[in-house]
């Protein structure tokens, strides 16, 4: 008798869930449709091809071998997991991105510091011209930055005409690994740093003056309140704009695709380029969809770690 009764009492809840789900349905009905084409048109230009890009990275698909096409599990990943190429791209990656991030940021801070004195004259239009790297199309940027680093560039031209540098022998900033690597940093550290600059000029506008007159008052110079004062307030705001930055910067394929090509002897050559080279020149699509996928999993954990931490320093205190 007690078990119908409880029978009975969960066919009544769910009865009951059901006709609120009715209910919420009838009575928003019309925002509902008035959705249904974004959501179609989401679906066909993100979800669709996000479900048929990971359904590739578990197949054997080649293009030079079409009729070899098959599933084959997790070989693609094992084989990522065994490869030199794959190891060198990630270490490349995470040089590459380490260093643009902290360059960028060291410079944002700098910039952010300067352009927020009150004293500073014309430092609305400094505010604006500093915008330039990062308003400018990146592709165009990337060009630019490529042609006068080559060997007959103008950065050799002018290092020329300061009798730094030979005629014949100019420095070869884009054929030498290091010498590669240092100039997609320095490259990127200027495309990116003022983002940095911004999100740091409001985190330091927010701050109060009445902090540092008390600093001042209290016997604090410029060093303490800068280390007492103005660093730990930016905190929350430079680690969340310190991630967006990492995770933009490791999915920019143009910044090494265009200056290098992941050389010189793949000393750049990074996670997202080498996902390009496996997929496209070498027509393996099912392992180089599989290096995308490692690289979404990877960029994944931190936007995980970005919302986390976003959550935490905008709640209440």
């Amino acid at each position: 008798m007690q078990q119908a009764t409880t029978f009975e009492r969960v066919r009544a809840s769910e009865g009951t869930r059901g006709g609120r789900v009715r209910a919420h349905l009838r009575k928003n009905a019309l925002p509902y449709l008035l959705i249904l084409p974004s959501i179609v048109f989401l679906a066909a230009v993100e979800f669709y091809p996000l479900a048929r890009g990971i359904l590739e990275g578990f197949r054997y698909h080649n293009r030079v071998q079409p009729w070899a096409t098959r599933y084959n599990g997790l070989d693609n990943f094992r084989k990522a997991y065994e490869s030199h190429d794959v190891r060198l791209a990630l270490r490349n990656s995470v040089v590459i991105v380490g260093g643009i991030v902290v360059a960028s940021y060291l410079v944002g801070l700098v910039a952010g510091l300067i352009l927020n004195q009150q004293a500073l004259r014309f430092r609305n239009i400094y505010r604006a011209l500093i915008l330039i790297p990062w308003v400018t199309p990146p592709i165009a940027a990337y060009i630019s930055w490529q042609w006068m680093l080559n060997d007959f560039g103008i950065v050799n031209r002018v290092l020329y005409h300061l009798g730094l540098v030979s005629e014949i022998e100019p420095i070869i900033f884009l054929g030498e690994p290091k010498l590669a690597v240092a100039s997609v940093i320095m490259v990127g550290t200027w495309f990116r740093f003022p983002f940095m600059m911004i999100t740091i000029l409001a985190a330091l506008s927010a701050i109060p003056d009445d902090l540092y007159e008390a600093a001042a008052l209290d016997g604090a110079n410029p060093i303490q309140s800068f280390r007492d004062i103005t660093l730990p307030l930016i905190v929350p705001v430079s680690v969340i704009a310190t991630l967006l930055q990492a995770i933009w910067t490791f999915n920019d394929f143009g910044l090494t695709y265009v200056l290098t090509g992941g050389g010189p002897a793949n000393a750049t050559l990074t996670l997202i380029l080498l996902a390009y080279r496996e997929a496209f020149q070498r027509p393996n699509i099912g392992f180089g969809t599989s290096l995308a996928i490692i690289s979404m999993v990877l960029m994944l954990g931190l936007g995980a770690v970005y919302l986390r931490l976003q959550s935490r320093y905008s709640a209440p205190a």
